[in-house]
C-alpha cells in the first residue's frame, strides 16, 4: 500500500485519468469531487437514486505502483446492495457514496455515472465519397413451390438473383439458411436478400427492405468512435463515441501490452472490454437511429497495431519486442461471430416492467423520473426539454393537471408522493422568468398534409406530436383565439394566459399553422382542400340541463357559458348571493370565480360528499375543494335541487332534496334521494355546473354513441370515415385536460401509422409495463414539499393562487424521487447481455479490417493514409496522426515512408499534475500577458474567458491537452520558463511558486474552480508534454533525412485531437518542423473518414492493402541520430 503517515492512499478515476491521495475512510464520491471527478448522484449520498454506479479494477498496475484490489473498500451493505444483480457484485460494481476507501484503489466510472461526460471530439468530416460498398440488397419474389414444383428454397432463390440480377454461383450463410424456409413464407415468397461481395448470402428479410446499414469504427487507444452510415446513399446518419474502456489498465500501448503479460487473463480483459466498447457503439448508433443492431450488415474497423491486436484477440506481446511483428499484415474479413463472441437473436425487451410507475400511470407517458433527476442537478432547461419530448404544455398541466402520476409514485409507500405536478411547473416557469428562445422550425419531411380540427388540449397536443415528426399540419379553431377550455373554460387565477400563449406560440413557432375563426362545417370539406388525414377534438362545449321546471329563470346561467364570458374579458356581476349547483372542478371555478367578481355569498351544492374517502366523494381535487373553503364558498353535501325558486320570472332561490347516494353497486351515476328535511338556499344567480356534452348537430356524417360522443375506437381514435380520427372529450366525454393529451398523442401515432399504409392497432408501440418491485430499505421518511399559496385575503382578481416552488425547494422535491427505473436493470437480462458479449450487429454480417504497414503503424495510419492520398501528390506532405501513440507518414507519390513516435498520454491531459481528459470544465485555451504574466483561460462549453465571469462561476476542473499545448508555449513567450523548459526562478510573479521542492504555475486560483484548489502547470508536466513533442519531432525530422528532404511543402494534422489544438501553439512548443502557416493544417479524425471509404468503397479496400505494402517503414530507435536528435528535440520549439 501507499498510505502515508496522514493514511492516504492513492485513488485512480478512470477514464479521465484523475488521481491523488485520499485520506483512509472518505468515501469514493468524496474522492471524486476532490479530484474533479464528476460522477453523478442526487440523492445527497443517501443510497437512494443508485446513479453513482463505479466498478473497482482488479490486479497489480505495475505502472502505477500499486495493486488494486476490493479488499482496499468498506464492505457492501443492504442499503448498497439493493441496486446491483450477482453479476455486477462479481464484476466488482459500487455505489461510490457507500464506499469508504481503506487502500490504493483503481476505480472505472461507467459511461451512465459521468456526469461531465468525456468530450470525444471523432466527428465525420465532409469528404467526397464513392459508393461502390461491400455489400447490398437484392428484392425478389419467388414462385410459390407446390407439390409439381418441389426445388428447394436456396435453389429457387439462386435462380431468381441470377436471372433478375445476374448474380451466379452465390453460398448462403450458415445461419441464415436455418431460418430461410421460415423467413420466405412469413414474406409470402417475396423477400429482400443481403448480399456481400456478390458472393455470400449473408441475411435474408421478409418483403421489400431498402436501407442498407454498415457501421465504420475507429478504436484508438483513448477513444473509441463508430460512424453508422447509409450503403444505399453514402450518408453519415449518425456517431457514437466513448473513452475506450481499456484506458483503466492502462494509457498507453505499451502498459496495455504490459497488462498482458503480467496479468494471467490480461488478454480477456482487454478483449472483453473493448468488445464490451464495440457493442456499446452499435447499441449507441442503433439506437439513436431507430433502428436495430441486427440491421448492420457491414462493419469496417481501424485501430493502431496494439488495438487491432487487443480486438482481434491476438497476444500483442510480440510487437512489444524487437523486432516488433505483428500477427498479419495484409487486410482480412471475418465473420463477426467467429471473433470468439456469443451472438443471439434480440428480444424486445418492452412490456417486461421496466419503466418508473409514474410514467406508466401518466397518458401522456411523460418520464418524472429522469426530469426529477435532472431538477436535482440544477438542469432546468434540460430538464424541460426532455417533458417536451412527451408533451408542449409542462406550464400548463404543471397547475391543473390532476396528476395520476404521484398516485402511483413509490415514494407514497414511504412517507407522501412526490409532488411531479409542482416539478413540472417549476421548469416551465423558470424558462418564462429566464426568457424562452424562439423556436426552430422542423424541417417538414413528409408530403402528407394533416388537418386537425379544434385548438383545445387534444387537437395541440396531435398537431405538436406530427409537426415534430416532419408532417404540415394545420389547426382549424372556430373561436378567435385558439386554446378551448383551457383558454375559455379555466380562471386565469389558476392559469395565467401568458403561460398558455407562450405554450401555444412554441407550437406554432415549430411549423403548426393554426387557423382561428375558422369552423369546419363538415369532413368532406376538409378532404376537399388536399389533407390526408383528419383528428377532431372539438371538445364537450354544451352544458347539461337539470331539467326542472323554471330552469329558463333569469338569473339561471351555465358554468360554461359563464366562464367563457369572464375568460374573454366581458363584465360580468353576479350578484350577492349565488348559488352553485355541481361538484366537479367546473363547478369549483364557477364558485371561487364568483367570490372574486363581487359576490357576498357562495353556496355550493351537490349530490356527492365531502368525505373525501368515500366512494360517493365529490369528483373535484383534494386541493381545489380546500382552497375554496379558505376563500369562503360554503358547500352543501348530499343534496339534489328539487325545485327552482323564481318570482316574477327572476329566480329566488333552490328548494333541496337529501341525496342519500350517487352511484349504484357498479358504479354507475344513479342518485337516490330520501325523504329528510333540506334546507332551501336563497340565490340572486344559479350557476348551473353539472357536466357538459358535445354538440350532436356537429359532423353528423359521424357515427355518435348514445351519449352524443364521437364513437371512436377507444386505442386507435378511428370513426366510422376513413382517415377521420377523433379523441378528447367529443368522444369521452368531460374529461381531464391530461386525458384529451394523451388522445392527442395516440390520435397521431394512429394518424401516422394509417398513412404509412401499416396496422394502426397491431403495428403501434407495446403499452409501457411498470417495475413491479422497489426496495425501499434505508430510504429516510422526508415530508413532501408543500406549494407556497396567496393568502386567502389576498386571492383577489385575477392573482395566481399557487406561487410555485423556488429554485431550492424544487431541488428538495426532487431529490426525494426514489429512481425506480434504475430496479430494471435486474429485470432485463437481454439488456446486460448486450454488452461484452460479442459484436451483436447482422449474425451474417463480416467486418472488414483495414491492413497494417508495421509494428506500430497499424490500420489507423492505413485510414488516415487512403483519406489523404499522399501517394496522389507532387508535394511532400508530412501527415501527423497525434495521439497517445503518434504515427507519421512523409512523402508524395514517388516515395512514402513512415514512423512510429511513443508520445505517450500526457497530450491528452493524463498523467499531469491537473491534466484530465476532455470534459466540461476542463482548461482547453490559455493565454498569458508577456507584461503583467496574468492568465486567462478558456474550459471547454464555454465561450467566456475566465476573465468575463465571476470566478465561482467558472468552474474549471483541470488542463486538458490542448489547454497544456497552449499553456507552455504561453509560458515559454512571457519568459517564465526558458527554451529548456525550466522555471526561470528569479521570477517575481505570485503565480509562480515552490511546492515540495518543485516549481509551478498557477493557471486558475482555486476560488476558479471546482475541485477547491489551485490548478497549475508544475515542472514535470511540462517535462511530459517536451518528452512526447521531442518525440513527434525527432521522428519527423530523422524521416526528412532518410527521404532527402531538407523541408516539407505541408503538415496535415490528422487525428481529432489535432483538430483542437493551436496551430501555432503547436509550432512554438516544436511539435512538427517548419512550414508556412497557411500549409499546416487539421484534417480531422482522418483515420475514422479512411474506415468510411472502405466501408463505402471496396476499391478503397483494394487500394489500403497496396499502399500499405508500399509505405516503407522506419524503426526510429535503430537510427544512429535518433538520441541526438530526439534530445535537441526537446527544447522549446526545438535546436
Amino acid at each position: 500500500m501507499s498510505g502515508n503517515e496522514d493514511e492516504k492512499y492513492l485513488i485512480i478515476f478512470q477514464p479521465s485519468g484523475c488521481r491523488g491521495y485520499i485520506e483512509k475512510g472518505k468515501s469514493l464520491k468524496e474522492a471524486s469531487v476532490a479530484l474533479g471527478v464528476d460522477i453523478e448522484g442526487v440523492c445527497g449520498e443517501k443510497a437512494i437514486c443508485g446513479t453513482c454506479k463505479v466498478r473497482i479494477e482488479e490486479g497489480n498496475f505495475e505502472k502505477y505502483g500499486i495493486t488494486s484490489t476490493r479488499d482496499n473498500l468498506s464492505p457492501m451493505g443492504p442499503t448498497e446492495r439493493k441496486f446491483f444483480n450477482l453479476q455486477q457484485e462479481e464484476e466488482g460494481y459500487r455505489l461510490a457514496c457507500q464506499t469508504k476507501i481503506m487502500g490504493d484503489v483503481v476505480i472505472f466510472v461507467p459511461e451512465e455515472s459521468r456526469m461531465g461526460k468525456q468530450v470525444v471530439r471523432k466527428a465525420a468530416t465532409d469528404r467526397p465519397m464513392t459508393l461502390n460498398p461491400a455489400v447490398k440488397k437484392y428484392y425478389v419474389e419467388l414462385v410459390k413451390a407446390t407439390l409439381e414444383d418441389t426445388l428447394g428454397d436456396m435453389e429457387r432463390l439462386s435462380n431468381e438473383l441470377e436471372k433478375k440480377y445476374n448474380l451466379r454461383n452465390l453460398s448462403i450463410d450458415y445461419q441464415v439458411l436455418m431460418e430461410l424456409q421460415n423467413t420466405v413464407r412469413e414474406g409470402d415468397w417475396k423477400i429482400t436478400v443481403t448480399v456481400w461481395h456478390n458472393k455470400e448470402i449473408i441475411k435474408v428479410e421478409p418483403g421489400r427492405v431498402e436501407k442498407v446499414y454498415g457501421l465504420a469504427v475507429d478504436v484508438g487507444t483513448s477513444t473509441v468512435a463508430g460512424y453508422l452510415c447509409d450503403l444505399t446513399n453514402g450518408t453519415v446518419i449518425t456517431t457514437g463515441s466513448m473513452m475506450n474502456p481499456q484506458v483503466v489498465y492502462g494509457e498507453d500501448v505499451m502498459s496495455r501490452i504490459s497488462f498482458t503479460m503480467t496479468n494471467p487473463k490480461g488478454l480477456e480483459i482487454l478483449n472483453g472490454a473493448i468488445i464490451d466498447g464495440l457493442n456499446g457503439i452499435a447499441e449507441e448508433v442503433s439506437s439513436a437511429a431507430g433502428i436495430k443492431r441486427q440491421d448492420i450488415v457491414d462493419m469496417s474497423i481501424v485501430g493502431n497495431t496494439c488495438m487491432q491486436h487487443i480486438y482481434l484477440n491476438a497476444d500483442p506481446k510480440y510487437i512489444g519486442r524487437s523486432p516488433f511483428p505483428p500477427s498479419i499484415h495484409h487486410s482480412i474479413d471475418i465473420k463477426v461471430r467467429d471473433w470468439g463472441l456469443k451472438i443471439e437473436q434480440e428480444v424486445e425487451v418492452a412490456g417486461k416492467g421496466t419503466y418508473p410507475p409514474c410514467q406508466v400511470k401518466c397518458p401522456a407517458g411523460v418520464n418524472g423520473q429522469d426530469f426529477s433527476y435532472l431538477i436535482a442537478q440544477g438542469k432546468y432547461r434540460e430538464a424541460l426539454e426532455l417533458v417536451r419530448m412527451a408533451i408542449p404544455f409542462a406550464g400548463v398541466l404543471g397547475r391543473i393537471c390532476t396528476h395520476p402520476c404521484e398516485t402511483e409514485c413509490e415514494r407514497g409507500n414511504v412517507d407522501e408522493s412526490l409532488s411531479l405536478r409542482s416539478l413540472h411547473r417549476f421548469i416551465a416557469d423558470f424558462e418564462f422568468r429566464e426568457g424562452r428562445e424562439k423556436a426552430t422550425p422542423i424541417e417538414k419531411t413528409k408530403e402528407d398534409r394533416i388537418a386537425v380540427i379544434g385548438s383545445g388540449p387534444g387537437g395541440l397536443a396531435c398537431a405538436y406530436e406530427l409537426v415534430t415528426n416532419g408532417y404540415p399540419v394545420t389547426v382549424f379553431e372556430a373561436a378567435s383565439k385558439c386554446g378551448g377550455m383551457m383558454r375559455y373554460g379555466i380562471p386565469e387565477y389558476r392559469l395565467p394566459r401568458e403561460i398558455l400563449d407562450d405554450e401555444i406560440s412554441y407550437i406554432e413557432e415549430l411549423g403548426v399553422e393554426i387557423k382561428t375563426n375558422t369552423p369546419a362545417e363538415n369532413i368532406e370539406s376538409i378532404f376537399n382542400q388536399g389533407y390526408k388525414a383528419v383528428f377532431l377534438s372539438t371538445g364537450a362545449r354544451t352544458s347539461m340541463k337539470l331539467n326542472v321546471p323554471d330552469e329558463d329563470a333569469n338569473g339561471i346561467i351555465y358554468a360554461l357559458d359563464f366562464l367563457k364570458k369572464v375568460n374573454s374579458g366581458e363584465d360580468v356581476e353576479p350578484g350577492e348571493r349565488v348559488a352553485v349547483i355541481g361538484g366537479g372542478s367546473v363547478a369549483i371555478d364557477a364558485a371561487r370565480l364568483s367570490l372574486r367578481l363581487g359576490a357576498k355569498e357562495v353556496n355550493l351544492i351537490c349530490l356527492e360528499s365531502t368525505d373525501l374517502t368515500c366512494t360517493d366523494r365529490m369528483p373535484a381535487q383534494d386541493l381545489e375543494i380546500e382552497q375554496a373553503g379558505e376563500e369562503g364558498v360554503i358547500v352543501h353535501p348530499s343534496l339534489g335541487v328539487a325545485k327552482i325558486l323564481a318570482e316574477n320570472g327572476n329566480v329566488t332561490g333552490l328548494e333541496t332534496s337529501s341525496c342519500v347516494s350517487v352511484l349504484d353497486s357498479e358504479g354507475r351515476f344513479a342518485p337516490e334521494f330520501g325523504d329528510g328535511t333540506a334546507p332551501t338556499i336563497k340565490a340572486d344567480t344559479v350557476i348551473v355546473a353539472i357536466g357538459q356534452k358535445p354538440d350532436e348537430k356537429e359532423f353528423a356524417e359521424l357515427e355518435k354513441t348514445p351519449r352524443g360522443t364521437i364513437k371512436a375506437d377507444e386505442i386507435t381514435m378511428e370513426t366510422n370515415i376513413e382517415g377521420v380520427f377523433a379523441g378528447g372529450d367529443v368522444v369521452s366525454g368531460p374529461a381531464d385536460v391530461i386525458g384529451a393529451v394523451a388522445a392527442g398523442k395516440e390520435a397521431a401515432i394512429s394518424i401516422e401509422l394509417y398513412l404509412a399504409g401499416m396496422d394502426i392497432k397491431e403495428s403501434r408501440p407495446a403499452p409501457l409495463q411498470r417495475i413491479e418491485e422497489v426496495p425501499k430499505d434505508g430510504v429516510v421518511k422526508e415530508a413532501r414539499l408543500v406549494m407556497p399559496v396567496l393568502e386567502p385575503g389576498k386571492r383577489k382578481g385575477p392573482a395566481e393562487v399557487e406561487l410555485g416552488y423556488d429554485d431550492q425547494m424544487a431541488k428538495e422535491e426532487s431529490q426525494r424521487c426514489l429512481h425506480c427505473g434504475v430496479y430494471a436493470q435486474k429485470e432485463s437480462s437481454e439488456a446486460a447481455q448486450v454488452r461484452g458479449v460479442g459484436i451483436k450487429i447482422s449474425p451474417g454480417a463480416y467486418v472488414h479490417v483495414l491492413p497494417m504497414e508495421a509494428g506500430f503503424v497499424g490500420a489507423d495510419n492505413v485510414g488516415v493514409l487512403i483519406a489523404e492520398e499522399p501517394y496522389k501528390q507532387d508535394s511532400i506532405e508530412l501527415i501527423i496522426d497525434i495521439g497517445t501513440n503518434g504515427e507519421i507518414i512523409l512523402g508524395n507519390r514517388e516515395r512514402l515512408i513512415s514512423a512510429s513516435c511513443a508520445t505517450g498520454p500526457a497530450f491528452e491531459g493524463a498523467e499531469l499534475k491537473f491534466g484530465m481528459r476532455a470534459a466540461p470544465g476542463a482548461i482547453e485555451k490559455v493565454d498569458i500577458d508577456p507584461e503583467t504574466k496574468d492568465v486567462r483561460f478558456k474550459i471547454i462549453d464555454e465561450n467566456r474567458w475566465n476573465t468575463e465571469m465571476p470566478p465561482e462561476e467558472v468552474g474549471a476542473k483541470g488542463l486538458c491537452g490542448s489547454g497544456i499545448i497552449d499553456a507552455i508555449p504561453q509560458l515559454f513567450l512571457a519568459g517564465i520558463i526558458d527554451k529548456t523548459g525550466r522555471f526561470q526562478k528569479d521570477e517575481s510573479n505570485s503565480r509562480l511558486r515552490e511546492v515540495e521542492g518543485q516549481l509551478e504555475y498557477v493557471i486558475a486560483w482555486a476560488k476558479e474552480t471546482s475541485i477547491g484548489q489551485d490548478v497549475v502547470v508544475c515542472q514535470d508536466d511540462i517535462r511530459a508534454i517536451q518528452l512526447g513533442k521531442g518525440a513527434m519531432y525527432a521522428g519527423a525530422y530523422i524521416l526528412m533525412q532518410t527521404l532527402g528532404v531538407e523541408k516539407v511543402d505541408k503538415v496535415i494534422l490528422a487525428g481529432a485531437f489535432g483538430s483542437y489544438i493551436d496551430k501555432q501553439s503547436a509550432a512554438v512548443l516544436g511539435m512538427f518542423p517548419d512550414c508556412k502557416a497557411e500549409n499546416v493544417y487539421s484534417v480531422g479524425n482522418a483515420a475514422g473518414d479512411g474506415a468510411r471509404m472502405a466501408l463505402f468503397d471496396v476499391d478503397k479496400r483494394k487500394e489500403a492493402d497496396e499502399f500499405a505494402k508500399k509505405v516503407e517503414y522506419i524503426e526510429l530507435t535503430v537510427n544512429p541520430n535518433f538520441e541526438k536528435v530526439f534530445a535537441r528535440s526537446m527544447w522549446i520549439p526545438h535546436m
